[in-house]
């Protein structure tokens, strides 16, 4: 009976506790978070780089400027203004501010010797990892160092989550996206691979640029000879091929019937 009177209130209260944990969504992950609260922080330490304890004379303040830059009171003053400035990620990252504050002032104290971000997001909260490194024990990525070919994108780069494969550019394939993707040719240039789009007359691919490089033609194209390539037919030189009540606009590749 007792447990039956008490449910209300449990209930009750994991509603209020819920309500205290910020909402994630799928641009607000741990780590895109803690580079906002990283690059706050570093906003205030720009903002309050000038500031000191104020005194009576120049000479007091340049005296007390040092003695200023590593206080608590200026380690409050940007601690206090940390997220404000910010529209993406602000819950998250007024929910890290808060819950490690003892980090941020751990790092303070310890005289900032460390770069924050790699000192709080990588090797104390490991919510993120370095450049070109994914995943829970920060992995290399796919191709490390020159990850994709320089093609492409590491899934996961630079956070603890994702497969460390490759995300290709367009007109880019291949596991580490080092191949040409259909209708793109390649130009290797100083052993670098570029791929440019074919032609927009080309079917199934080219070897060159231009409608002359096509391997096919597309339908309202034709082939002609090697220096022309595919050449746009132009169907409105048939007969019929719009009522009398309109009138035959030619397109690359088509036509239109147009109201006379």
């Amino acid at each position: 009976m007792r447990l039956l009177l008490l449910f209300p209130l449990l209930q009750v209260l994991y509603a209020l506790d819920s309500n205290l944990i910020p909402k994630s969504s799928d641009d607000n992950s741990p780590c895109k978070s803690c580079k906002v609260l990283v690059e706050s922080f570093e906003k205030g330490l720009d903002r309050t780089k000038n500031d000191h304890f104020g005194g009576g004379n120049t000479a007091w303040e340049e005296k007390n400027l040092l003695t200023y830059s590593n206080s608590e009171v200026r380690f409050v003053e940007i601690h206090d203004s940390l997220c404000t400035e910010t529209s993406k990620n602000q819950d998250m990252c007024f929910h890290l501010s808060g819950e490690y504050e003892h980090h941020l002032k751990e790092w303070w104290t310890n005289g900032r010797k460390e770069d924050l971000y790699q000192w709080f997001c990588i090797n104390r909260l490991k919510v993120c990892c370095p450049p070109k490194y994914y995943g829970p024990d920060c992995l290399p990525c796919k191709g490390y160092p020159n990850v994709c070919n320089s093609h492409g994108t590491c899934k996961g780069d630079g956070t603890r989550e994702g497969n460390g494969l490759c995300k290709c550019n367009s007109g880019y394939s291949s596991d580490n996206c080092d191949q040409c993707a259909n209708d793109y040719f390649a130009i290797i240039k100083n052993e670098t691979l570029t791929c440019k789009k074919c032609h927009k007359s080309c079917k199934n691919g080219c070897k060159d640029s231009g409608p002359k490089g096509c391997n096919e033609c597309k339908d309202g194209w034709v082939y002609t000879d090697e220096i022309n390539g595919c050449v746009d037919i132009n169907e409105c030189l048939e007969q019929g091929v719009c009522t009398s009540e309109h009138f035959c606009f030619n397109n690359e590749g088509s036509y239109s019937c147009l109201s006379k």
